[in-house]
């Protein structure tokens, strides 16, 4: 990240959480996190909070909850950490910079995959059956644990309407455009817009990570990009988390009803059952208290500086229509 994108430093006295292609997440209370935009990309900022304005009440309890949303700002619930996290805590790794992965400690239960597997397919098809829309960003960093284990699709930075064209992303969750060697069953060109094959291609790379505790082409550098492409995947054997995985990789999941309706009969699936929306109460609550903290300790951040570099520069320019 580059120094000139980054955020006034004093708002680093809270402690950073992450670090994204839009904005920083940091710990603000017990209870909250701040997603704040990086100078300079506050039109992305606003369309991802758009996003989260449209999905705010009627979205199921696998999509993260924004307790208040302000140009440059989103309040969210601290969460325990991501699938990321998650996954990093089961391995060994050097020390950085190398982060190089030395061994796997442990792997999640099957029944625990299961229920993740359940939960992301059911978030992705909500997204597209209710709102014609793709997240456009699925992979482990963008998928929060509750305190109870459950699945939270987050990060709208990427989300677009369903069929429009896929700009690319990481590998391995979504950076096949076309395929230039064996085919899948299905046509690779769909590749190159948002749909059915990008979202159960993510899916099929974050269960591989899930059962081998490994991220598909772990240390492999640029040569992963030609196997993606070629569509060159580990031999994997015949549990039903190992099929999923195959037939996600392969595009063999019709539309995301059938992808959805496959991870529901995994072991552990029905653990999804028990996953819950923040109730309106305590978001009303967590909002006021929000409103609270902008008014009082974050109100030297607020407005967010690029806000007020935009509206300066449209006074300016609105200053010098008027003295011609």
């Amino acid at each position: 990240m580059r120094q000139h994108e980054l955020p006034p430093s004093n708002i680093f006295r809270y402690n950073l959480i992450n670090a994204g292609a839009t904005g920083v997440v940091l710990r603000i209370t017990p209870s909250i996190a701040l997603k704040y935009a990086l100078r300079g990309k506050l039109a992305e900022f606003t369309t991802a909070n758009a996003y989260h304005d449209l999905v705010a009440r009627p979205a199921p309890a696998t999509i993260v909850q924004s307790f208040l949303r302000l140009p440059g700002l989103n309040f969210l619930p601290l969460l325990p950490g991501s699938l990321a996290d998650r996954l990093r805590a089961n391995q060994d790794r050097e020390a950085f910079p190398s982060n190089r992965l030395l061994s796997v400690r442990r792997l999640e239960p099957v029944p625990k995959i299961g229920q993740w597997a359940a939960e992301l397919a059911g978030a992705i098809l909500w997204l597209k059956k209710d709102m014609g829309l793709v997240h456009g960003d699925v992979r482990p960093d963008n998928i929060l644990l509750d305190h109870e284990d459950h699945l939270k699709l987050t990060d709208f930075d990427s989300t677009a309407p369903f069929g429009s064209k896929h700009p690319g992303g990481c590998t391995p969750w979504n950076q096949i455009h076309a395929c230039f060697g064996r085919c899948p069953e299905r046509c690779p060109g769909s590749y190159a817009r948002y749909g059915v094959l990008t979202e159960q291609l993510a899916v099929g790379s974050i269960v591989y990570n899930l059962i081998t505790g490994v991220e598909l082409y772990e240390g492999m550098g640029p040569e992963a990009l030609d196997l993606f492409n070629r569509f060159e995947f580990p031999a994997l054997g015949e549990t039903p988390l190992e099929r999923l995985t195959v037939n996600c990789w392969m595009g063999r999941f019709a539309t995301l009803e059938d992808l959805a309706r496959e991870t529901a009969a995994l072991e552990g699936a029905r653990g999804a059952e028990k996953g819950r929306r923040l109730d309106d109460v305590y978001m009303e609550k967590m909002r006021k208290e929000c409103e609270e903290l902008v008014e009082g300790e974050l109100a030297e951040f607020v407005p967010h500086a690029d806000v007020i570099c935009v509206e300066t520069a449209a006074e300016e320019e609105v200053a010098g229509e008027e003295s011609v």
